[in-house]
């Protein structure tokens, strides 16, 4: 069994090294998360060139070259997303060898961990995943739990945070507890009383 976890990326030094597909994806990831991301790749596809010319929350420098293992040097996590097996068991066994962690697209053998499908409304954030063996079925399998949590719930989601906020302030514990309760069954009861039969 593998732990599910939530990186602060913020001020991260973070390397993705590709310029393909896989790269964008990760890169589409990467670029909303506050960190410092340097891209490396000896040719980006046009849709990886039009991301790169977009605003982005994250501070982003490229690098239109091939991967150097200097490149290493300073790092908190890299991507590997190359065609390239040589290079991704060189990028892989380098990061091992300085305990940073790593992630190789489409190659579970050289992963330290793996990223998620994510749906995002709001503050509220559902990560799928199949463990790095079909990121087909997570693209499905995020596009029907879109459906289920519209961007209309956003404003309902702050309101319940708020809710709760208000609760831990309270001085009785006793009260305190009561009142996360009946908050966590009222959620339960307007969002999720209606139960679908599975196909």
């Amino acid at each position: 069994m593998r732990l599910p976890l939530s990186f602060d990326l913020k001020g991260r030094n973070i390397l993705l090294v590709g310029g393909g597909k896989a790269a964008l994806e990760k890169f589409t990831q990467l670029s909303r998360t506050s960190c410092y991301l340097t891209i490396i790749s000896k040719k980006f596809s046009f849709d990886f060139q039009n991301a790169l010319s977009q605003k982005h929350a994250t501070s982003i420098e490229v690098h239109e070259r091939g991967f150097d293992r200097q490149d290493l040097e300073g790092r908190f996590m890299v991507f590997s997303a190359v065609d390239d097996i040589e290079l991704a068991e060189e990028i892989y066994r380098l990061c091992r060898k300085k305990n940073i962690l790593v992630n190789s697209a489409d190659d579970t053998e050289r992963c330290d961990f793996f990223t998620t499908a994510i749906v995002e409304r709001g503050s509220v954030q559902i990560a799928v995943s199949t463990g790095g063996r079909f990121a087909g079925l997570t693209r499905i399998l995020r596009r029907h739990l879109e459906s289920l949590f519209p961007d209309e719930l956003d404003a309902d989601w702050e309101k319940i945070f708020s809710l709760r906020t208000r609760a831990l302030a309270l001085q009785d514990m006793n009260e305190k507890k009561s009142v996360i309760t009946n908050i966590v069954k009222q959620v339960e009861s307007e969002y999720f009383s209606t139960k679908k039969e599975l196909p």
